[in-house]
């Protein structure tokens, strides 16, 4: 029966779980609110200021108690000074009633023992150092005086005077102590008790008005915070939608969820500092963009008017030196001077096509196609310029890469324009790289991706987040927008292209290109 009684703590019956949970809800309930815990601390802070204010008068009135007993201390050893003072002079008389009666002799003695026993009182009870010296003195005088008197007591009749008269110099010495003795007294009476009774009727009188004003000043803090911190602080919390008004309506006990108000806000304001940053760095972002867009429009102005003025005649230029080729026959020397005269006039119409696609970008014409088919259809494009640079390519390309929506005649342009910077950027014999590959980037999802890396010098780190601008360029001849246009050109796609950093020399660019069932995100 023990046994199975002992064993009934452990157990835990539906009623147990219920008691827990009841508590655990009553717990939540009596949490105090933060109204609550201010005011729990105000009361404190009241109760603290009047404790101190009580304790200081309770101090006055015992240094008020401690000046009176030392008045009575002061007293009480003038008292014994003066005592000694005639005890010396009742020793003397009684020496000389002794010396002329012999039975005198015994309160001659008693008077003697009643001077030591009143030096050791006296001495006992001395507070200050200069008074125990004074005591010290005056005992000593007393004793050489008591036995100059009883030298005296036992010489022959016509020995006496000059006893007497040096007993009566003791007296003096002695009686000299007791008068400095009585005056220390006088003087530290008089200083300390004025003193201890001057500090102790301020702090009597300053008591008074700190217990009041202790009191009312706990009153008016509280009505400060409620009324302009606790008082916005809920405002705040309320209209942000953290507070709750509902009463306990939500089964939320009443005031609980004020209790938390001040954490609210403060994540409020952390959020708002955060919101702040972000749109900081958005504005920045779009100042950026918007001086850009500056740039762009005059550069459509500029191409358009290049466009009119100089691609007719150039097309006319073109057209007759395409007849006289056909027409005469040049000599070696005159060859080669047609064939740098071309090569000249090709570069002026690459240059007027990208001033012109770049202010007027055809919209891209999208088709369903993969991309390596792109990378093939440019590779085979770039055949002979690849063999003069001396370049050699290579595909890194587990499988074709699955279908997307793109346009391959911009597509394919953005690779000339990458593939003719990098064999530009090595010069001859480089070697170029292009990975095909899958992915997942965030917000796109499923992507495809090429990656094209060279063997070239690389691009210095200064100039990293320079190489997209328009008109941007490190070579002479060069017009700064092949790389703006492929940038584009994988904006409208709805991907991105990057420039990867690299320790190991070279550049590399990743072209990402979302795939089919991705093309929604784009908006």
């Amino acid at each position: 029966m023990r046994a199975a009684w002992g064993m009934l703590p452990a157990m835990r019956t539906p009623s147990d779980a219920l008691l827990g949970a009841a508590l655990k809800r009553l717990a939540q309930r009596i949490q105090p609110s933060l109204r609550g815990r201010v005011f729990a601390l105000l009361v404190g802070l009241t109760l603290c200021a009047c404790a101190g204010a009580t304790a200081t008068y309770w101090l006055a009135q015992h240094y008020l108690d401690a000046t009176d007993t030392l008045r009575q201390v002061n007293l009480s050893q003038q008292v014994s000074a003066l005592s000694l003072s005639e005890q010396t002079i009742s020793l003397e008389a009684d020496a000389l009633a002794a010396r002329q009666n012999p039975e005198r002799l015994k309160d001659f003695q008693a008077r003697q023992q009643t001077m030591a026993r009143t030096l050791l009182k006296v001495l006992a009870s001395e507070p200050m150092e200069v008074g125990r010296e004074l005591i010290d003195h005056m005992a000593a005088s007393s004793k050489a005086q008591a036995e100059t008197l009883r030298e005296l007591i036992e010489s022959e009749p016509g020995q006496g005077a000059e006893i007497l008269a040096r007993a009566v110099r003791q007296r003096e010495t002695a009686q000299d102590a007791a008068r400095e003795l009585f005056a220390l007294h006088g003087r530290d009476a008089d200083l300390g008790v004025s003193a201890m009774r001057s500090l102790a009727h301020a702090a009597t009188t300053a008591s008074l008005f700190v217990i009041p004003a202790g009191a009312v000043l706990g009153l008016m803090l509280g009505w400060v915070l409620l009324r302009q911190v606790l008082g916005p602080i809920r405002s705040l919390a309320r209209g942000a939608g953290l507070g709750s008004d509902d009463g306990g309506a939500n089964g939320q006990p009443p005031d609980q969820g004020e209790a938390d108000e001040v954490r609210a806000v403060g994540e409020l304001v952390h959020g708002l500092l955060r919101d702040v940053n972000q749109t900081h760095t958005l504005l920045e972002q779009s100042r950026q963009h918007l001086l850009q867009a500056e740039k762009l429009a005059l550069v459509g102005k500029l191409a358009a008017g290049v466009a009119h003025s100089v691609r007719n005649p150039l097309t006319s230029v073109k057209m007759r030196l395409f007849s006289l080729e056909r027409g005469l026959d040049l000599s070696p020397t005159q060859r080669e001077d047609f064939d740098v005269i071309s090569e000249e006039i090709r570069h002026l119409d690459t240059i007027v096509r990208n001033f012109l696609e770049f202010s007027r970008p055809p919209r891209p014409k999208f088709q369903h196609l993969s991309p390596s088919d792109v990378v093939d259809m440019t590779l085979n494009l770039l055949k002979h310029r690849l063999e003069t640079y001396g370049v050699d390519v290579r595909i890194v390309r587990e499988r074709p890469l699955p279908e997307v929506d793109v346009d391959p005649e911009q597509l394919k342009e953005a690779l000339v324009n990458l593939i003719l910077n990098a064999c530009d950027a090595m010069g001859e014999n480089g070697r170029i790289e292009i990975t095909e590959e899958t992915g997942f980037v965030d917000p796109l999802g499923r992507v495809a991706i090429l990656q094209l890396s060279d063997s070239g010098p690389g691009i210095a780190p200064e100039l990293q987040d320079k190489v997209f601008q328009p008109f941007f360029s490190t070579k002479e001849e060069g017009t700064g927008l092949g790389l703006a246009i492929a940038w584009r050109i994988l904006d409208e796609h709805g991907g991105y292209l990057h420039l990867k950093p690299s320790d190991k020399g070279g550049a590399t660019f990743v072209l990402v290109l979302p795939l089919r069932e991705n093309i929604w995100l784009r908006s």
